[in-house]
């Protein structure tokens, strides 16, 4: 089975086998971790609720029930199935499809905001990465915003890798093993943006999440 295929696979077998939606998506923090985490997305998008949102990587739709409150309009699109049928069932006023990242079924500059949350190290290639980013510029408005959240920093892909047991990265789902996670060069990504975009800005999230300090977000000012 490819790789892409074993994720898409682990994925929907994640959704199918859990009715708690943390563990669906593989975060199971408390709620008030959770709560957070909205509140700091929330705050970096800058919603109001006049704006449409789209979530691409939306699992099963538990971040953006947190946001769904502060837009006029809630979507998202996530590759594995299952997940797709979660997000349908805990936010049945949403628009949701099942599809990959880099062909969007979205006309040109249909939303005002655009969130993506903790998916890109899951992603085959930087070049994958970019088509995705340039996919998401395309369907949203021109003067809109894109978050990516939770990317992974290359500065510290050796220490995090070299601190993974590889012997226990073999009991446990591929799309949990740090090993085979993707990391950027974050400055080198955005400079490969300039061109695209009007503004961008890698942002430091909370001291107090888990893992803040090799995990960044980039902010895309259209």
């Amino acid at each position: 089975m490819s790789e892409f295929l074993t994720k898409q696979t682990e994925w929907h077998q994640q959704a199918v086998e859990s009715d708690d939606f943390k563990l669906q998506v593989g975060r199971p923090q408390s709620d008030e971790n959770w709560r957070a985490l909205a509140f700091d997305v929330n705050k970096k998008l800058q919603l109001n609720e006049s704006e449409r949102l789209l979530d691409v990587g939306c699992g099963s739709g538990l971040l953006l029930s947190h946001l769904a409150q502060n837009c006029a309009s809630i979507a998202g699109i996530d590759y594995a199935e299952a997940m797709v049928k979660k997000a349908k069932t805990l936010l049945p006023q949403g628009e949701f499809h099942c599809g990959e990242a880099n062909q969007l079924p979205f006309a040109t500059n249909s939303f005002d905001k655009l969130l993506s949350y903790s998916i890109f190290h899951y992603f085959p290639s930087e070049q994958y990465a970019l088509d995705v980013i340039n996919e998401m510029i395309r369907v949203v408005k021109p003067g809109g915003m894109i978050l990516l959240g939770d990317l992974l920093d290359a500065e510290y892909e050796a220490q995090i890798k070299g601190s993974s047991d590889l012997d226990y990265e073999q009991q446990i789902p591929y799309i949990h093993r740090y090993s085979q996670w993707r990391f950027y060069d974050l400055q080198n990504l955005i400079g490969r943006l300039e061109d695209t975009v009007r503004r961008t800005e890698i942002l430091a999230q909370p001291s107090g999440f888990a893992l803040s300090g090799y995990r960044k977000d980039i902010r895309l000012w259209l």
